[in-house]
């Protein structure tokens, strides 16, 4: 009997481990059969996988979404009146900007710059377009008011962007943020504006004119530090080589672009974002790694986000590096500045009040409007006040005056 007890547990244990064998290949299998993000067929099943489970939203949560769709703070109206200090100067470099000297916007980034899903709602209202017009950055749009565009211009301004453009596309006016970009990609991006510049009738007198280019890239990099099989690290998550990719990006910038001044801005970490899905049923279903490949490592365990965050830092920390050796060279007609204010945005404290109805992950209308405030405010403050905290529920205008009257 012994005997035969002895060798049914080594069958069970046999057949426990070739089925776990078997479980665990089939998920490999699946997972690696899963598109990578802002690929064709990506779009395609995000499509697809919304339609299917729509209905985890039309129940219970339905209440919690009609409460999601509005902001959670009301933002104060923009007030400052375009300070038109005379300081004399006639011969006017990057270090002294008055907001009246800004002629056009330009921007390079990824999907949040082109504004992906951020008016989409759950399903079956959901939508993945690039609403363009109304990003933080560069939106155009007549009824945005929220913008860095609309700050600096009541009447436009030349480079913004304007309504809607289908993922993937490769730009719309001077805002050439492609989603899906990664740092690497920057100097396709950096290409296409030269030629706009050099040959867009709208745009060619603007090599001698004052423009401000802000840079927001980097998510796409920590986001495949934790796909399978890992072989893309270094070559695209590796803190150095992002250095050494910004650093070429603005070199060209600096060189065949002309007088500038640069945002460099900081990221967020992804494991605040991942906190804003808990407790919001259709969010865990989005980003159940099993469904969906949105960020690996924002779905990946606490460990991985906690490694994913120290990318982040890692990146803020050379941006800012990057930014302090360009002060140092003092180029008149190029300046650079690293401006940390996204990084205190507590995006996991208001859960999917500032985050896209369609993937749970890209900032909404809401989270762009407080994210051209803070911009704004980073751009008229000192090292210092930069780094200071705010509450997004009592955000006021930091206004050019005498005290500050240039951008820094």
């Amino acid at each position: 009997m012994s005997q035969i007890i002895v060798l049914l547990v080594i069958a069970v244990i046999s057949f426990a481990w070739t089925a776990a064998t078997l479980q665990q290949q089939q998920q490999q299998a699946f997972t690696k059969s899963l598109p990578s993000p802002f690929t064709s067929a990506w779009l395609t099943r995000l499509h697809t996988f919304y339609n299917t489970w729509g209905h985890l939203h039309a129940t219970h949560d339905q209440d919690l979404n009609k409460l999601e769709d509005q902001c959670a703070f009301s933002l104060p109206d923009f007030a400052c009146d375009g300070y038109d200090m005379d300081d004399g100067i006639q011969d006017r470099d990057a270090y002294q900007l008055r907001p009246k000297d800004i002629k056009a916007v330009i921007a390079l980034g990824d999907s949040i710059t082109a504004g992906f899903g951020m008016l989409s709602g759950r399903p079956p209202f959901a939508s993945v377009w690039e609403y363009r017009g109304k990003v933080f950055s560069m939106g155009g749009d007549p009824d945005e008011g929220y913008t860095l565009p609309h700050f600096f211009s009541k009447a436009g301004m030349l480079g913004a962007s304007t309504g809607v453009t289908v993922p993937l596309s490769q730009g719309s006016a001077l805002n050439n943020a492609v989603s899906g970009a990664k740092a690497q990609d920057l100097d396709h991006q950096v290409t296409r504006l030269i030629e706009q510049l050099n040959h867009h009738p709208s745009y060619k007198a603007l090599k001698s004119q004052w423009k401000v280019i802000t840079l927001l890239v980097g998510a796409n990099n920590v986001c495949v530090l934790c796909t399978p099989p890992f072989t893309q690290l270094p070559g695209m998550a590796d803190v150095d080589l992002f250095e050494t990719h910004v650093r070429s990006t603005l070199d060209r910038l600096h060189h065949q672009v002309g007088k500038s001044f640069v945002n460099l801005v900081a990221l967020f970490n992804v494991s605040s974002v991942y906190e804003a899905s808990r407790g919001n049923a259709y969010c865990q279903m989005v980003l159940d790694p099993s469904h969906m490949v949105i960020c690996s490592c924002l779905q990946a365990d606490e460990e991985k986000r906690k490694a994913a965050d120290l990318v982040v830092k890692g990146y803020n920390d050379r941006l800012a590096l990057i930014a302090q050796d360009y002060q140092v060279l003092h180029d008149p007609d190029f300046a650079v500045s690293y401006q940390p204010g996204f990084t205190m945005f507590p995006v996991g404290k208001y859960k999917q009040r500032y985050l896209s109805g369609i993937d749970c992950f890209h900032p909404n209308r809401c989270a762009n409007q407080v994210m051209a405030t803070v911009l704004w405010n980073n751009m008229f403050s000192s090292p210092a006040e930069k780094l200071l905290p705010y509450h997004v529920g009592n955000l006021t205008f930091v206004c050019p005056g005498p005290d500050r009257p240039y951008l820094q």
